[in-house]
């Protein structure tokens, strides 16, 4: 299966090999996921962000997250697209790999993980993830920058535009993607779940 792997996406795990990270991490979505995606969201759900990586033997894999669910597209099931509540998702973390960063997800007695992840598109993703989810704390977090946070501002407003064209809710979204770069940048990748546990650390010594 992996040697079959390689003979399709063979090119980019090239590049994933030689670049020590994945080139095309950092993509905005490709006009094919719009489409593929953009009848999964509800007209008043507000897109979150999105990381773009690869899964074991699918090949290239997106990540979607908006208020309410998860949604994960493969390429090795097709079209499919599967659906997690939010409030499904039992555990969540966010290592620091060799190619880029592996994000992991449980939920409904499933585990989901995308590696080769653009550290920028990640950091956001996965703070917007922990406001919403219990997430592990990130292991080796990477500092972000004032073009980084430019670029996922940039990134996640064009797909919240193209996938929910809903003025009021666009300027929602976008309003709210640019305040969790932000955060993002300024207090690093701490997510609201990790506060409360070190909060409950300080209190026990």
């Amino acid at each position: 299966m992996a040697w079959l792997d390689f003979l399709k996406n063979g090119n980019e795990l090239s590049e994933l090999l030689i670049e020590g990270q994945n080139p095309y991490g950092a993509q905005l979505l490709k006009q094919a996921d719009v489409d593929q995606m953009r009848d999964h969201i509800q007209p008043d759900e507000r897109l979150l962000g999105y990381v773009l990586g690869r899964v074991v033997l699918s090949g290239r894999g997106l990540w979607l997250l908006t208020e309410r669910h998860l949604l994960i597209s493969e390429n090795g099931t097709g079209n499919l697209v599967h659906h997690f509540a939010l409030k499904d998702i039992t555990q969540a973390e966010c290592v620091k790999g060799k190619y880029g960063y592996t994000l992991r997800v449980t939920a409904a007695g499933q585990m989901r993980s995308i590696y080769g992840t653009s550290a920028h598109l990640a950091a956001v993703f996965y703070r917007a993830l922990g406001q919403k989810v219990r997430c592990a704390p990130v292991h080796k977090p990477t500092a972000l920058d004032a073009n980084d946070v430019a670029e996922v501002v940039h990134h996640f407003s064009d797909a919240a535009l193209r996938l929910q064209p809903v003025a009021m809710v666009n300027a929602d979204a976008r309003a709210l993607i640019a305040q969790m770069a932000q955060d993002a940048a300024h207090q690093g990748w701490l997510q609201s779940s990790e506060a409360g546990l070190v909060r409950v650390a300080e209190t026990t010594h």
